[in-house]
């Protein structure tokens, strides 16, 4: 099975910390659900370690990548390995779900590579802790956040097209003109910026959401229908941690879909200061988490998911 490394070339780091000042405080309320994007992580400080498992005194210059806590090797190498970082195509339903792979974006970016960053919707019926009701002035607050999470990350400005929040699945058939139009929308940013690979969701929409099924859906019928020259398309993936027999998600991610280690193919390793990153950018969304979840969502995804090296599954490994 096939499996790659992207290779390091570090560069400096811009400081991002005030960019999550962009966001202007809103009063934050019980509010009602996330209509659009599903039930929220629950994540309380209980579920974070005192500290980070991580070198946070040794130069930025070198600073290794977190290690895994069980020595298992933190990426794969694999026989197709290409010179230089690649350039990424991140097609995502909504502001925030960046979230769940946010380190290696930053990584990827830091070292020379290109993120296109992407949100089908701009999550206009999902108000959150916001207050608002859902329509056009929820997605403009949202889009804002976006804009400020992906500078925290020191990426571009996203992509936004629009589409109606938590109407995706709505328009599955491929005869219906909304799910015709996101697919030539999706061909033709591929054509237009030629990423050596595309990330989104999995098919299991992580936990289960219909606009992230649909999103997956849709880019990999446009990527599968490619030649040979196709991108390679990778799946977040949460390990199993076994055969798969009572395997439990970790703490907070209960219902969040699980893969088997056998059908992972790629590890990305991330370093200390791409979790500052994601820290930044998780401190963007203001609607979205309260302040309690935005000071530990980073070190709880840090310790109880990736551990050091975000995991992901090839949509077609066996391809080439």
């Amino acid at each position: 099975m096939k499996q790659r490394t992207i290779r390091s070339n570090l560069h400096a780091v811009v400081g991002v910390a005030a960019l999550a000042l962009a966001v202007p405080a809103m009063a934050q309320d019980t509010g009602s659900p996330d209509e659009g994007d599903g039930e929220p992580i629950q994540i309380t400080p209980d579920m974070v370690p005192d500290s980070r498992p991580v070198l946070p005194n040794a130069p930025r210059s070198d600073t290794p990548s977190v290690p895994p806590p069980d020595g298992s090797p933190a990426i794969v190498p694999d026989d197709r390995k290409t010179s230089g970082p690649p350039s990424v195509l991140v097609i995502l339903a909504h502001p925030d779900d960046e979230l769940t792979i946010a380190p290696v974006l930053a990584r990827i970016q830091r070292e020379g590579g290109q993120v296109t960053l992407v949100y089908a919707t701009s999550g206009d019926a999902g108000p959150g802790l916001s207050g608002l009701e859902p329509g056009e002035e929820l997605a403009a607050l949202r889009e804002d956040e976006a804009r400020c999470a992906a500078f925290g990350l020191g990426l571009e400005e996203p992509i936004f097209w629009r589409f109606g929040d938590g109407t995706l699945a709505d328009t599955a058939r491929n005869a219906d003109p909304v799910a015709r139009d996101l697919g030539e929308r999706i061909a033709q940013l591929i054509e237009i910026e030629r990423p050596r690979m595309i990330m989104t969701w999995g098919p299991d929409g992580g936990y289960g959401h219909a606009d992230h099924r649909m999103i997956s859906n849709a880019v990999t019928q446009v990527v599968q229908a490619m030649g040979e020259d196709r991108p390679d398309l990778l799946y977040p993936a949460f390990s199993s941690g076994g055969d798969g027999e009572g395997a439990t998600p970790p703490p907070g991610f209960e219902g969040w879909a699980l893969t088997h280690p056998s059908l992972i193919t790629d590890r990305i390793r991330y370093q200390i200061f791409d979790l500052d990153a994601m820290q930044v950018a998780a401190g963007c969304y203001v609607s979205q988490f309260d302040e309690t979840a935005r000071a530990v969502l980073t070190d709880t995804l840090h310790d109880r998911v990736w551990r050091g090296t975000i995991l992901f599954r090839q949509a077609f490994p066996d391809a080439r």
